[in-house]
């Protein structure tokens, strides 16, 4: 039978033309990270609140200066990671010079006091979190924790009985009634029972685990129109009532 030519002269064509055709493309890609026009000129950061912009750059500092196509951004990715107050960090890159670093923070939750005194934000997962500042910007209730500084380090996850209990509390009272977190200054553990101050009068108050938003409105009711003293400690774990007692 005769050999069929045309099918192997076709094969041989298209393996040519493959060849050439990556040839031209690696050609192009070491013309492009090769030339200068695509070192990075200008990074920017965006989306931070809590993390300095200077810090972010810092890191980002080496990235300067290098190919923007060439760039590989794991080891700046890793490093981002380690801050524990950044959730996620999303590194773009912009034609011709710029690098965008956009960045997701995690939000404080509550301030854990040290046996110290100092403050340490925790998100509602318990993650310690790296401080704002030399001040505390954000607004947030205190639980004493009576562990030393040094258990308190960034990137370090609570799992602390007695702040579990609180943090599961103030979601609690988060998720039913939103706008009364506003009202809580501290938490405390009493007996094993989680307390709150009430902000406004002072008074401690234990939550109800049921019908939360209708006992903390029954409450707020009892307080506006009663003249409850502020030593005194509020127990809404009973149904349809507000029980008073004198504080210790």
């Amino acid at each position: 039978m005769p050999r069929r030519r045309g099918n192997s002269r076709y094969y041989w064509i298209m393996i040519v033309v493959l060849v050439c055709l990556s040839a031209t493309f690696f050609c192009f890609y070491q013309l492009l990270i090769s030339v200068s026009w695509f070192n990075i000129g200008n990074i920017t950061v965006k989306g931070n609140q809590y993390v300095p912009a200077d810090s972010i750059l810092a890191l980002a500092k080496s990235c300067r200066g290098q190919n923007l196509i060439a760039l590989d951004t794991s080891s700046l990715q890793d490093s981002l990671a380690r801050i524990a107050r950044i959730e996620e960090a999303i590194i773009q890159k912009r034609l011709m010079r710029s690098l965008v670093i956009k960045i997701n923070e995690r939000q404080g939750f509550l301030y854990v006091k040290s046996a110290e005194g100092n403050l340490f934000p925790i998100d509602q997962d318990g993650l310690i979190l790296e401080k704002t500042g030399i001040v505390n910007v954000e607004d947030l209730p205190i639980v004493q924790s009576y562990l030393p500084d040094e258990k308190l380090l960034p990137g370090r996850s609570l799992s602390h009985l007695p702040i579990q209990k609180v943090l599961q509390t103030h979601k609690a009272i988060l998720a039913a009634y939103p706008e009364f977190g506003q009202y809580i200054s501290e938490y405390y553990i009493m007996d094993e029972v989680v307390h709150f101050v009430d902000a406004r009068y002072g008074t401690q108050v234990i939550v109800s685990d049921e019908n939360t938003r209708k006992q903390l409105e029954r409450y707020i009711f009892v307080q506006d129109n009663g003249g409850i003293d502020r030593n005194s400690v509020i127990d809404l774990r009973f149904k349809d009532q507000v029980v008073v007692k004198a504080g210790k």
